[in-house]
């Protein structure tokens, strides 16, 4: 996102499983090859707006998740 909830957060980087810092990726780095794929091309990151910024877990499926 370019603009909107999360403007003032930085890029989440890869730092390393001695990481401590609470926003980079310690065990995900989209640029390690696993069989023959970077990893960014296996995993597709999502959220689920009903479920993550819509306080309650609801969504259109039936009633709250939490």
């Amino acid at each position: 996102m370019s603009t909107g909830f999360f403007a003032d957060i930085a890029k989440i980087a890869y730092e390393g499983p001695e990481s401590e810092n609470p926003l980079a990726f310690r065990f995900y780095d989209r640029d390690e090859v696993v069989m023959g794929k970077r990893m960014e091309d296996h995993l597709r990151f999502a959220v689920a707006y009903w479920h993550s910024f819509a306080w309650q877990g609801g969504d259109p499926f039936g009633g709250q998740t939490f």
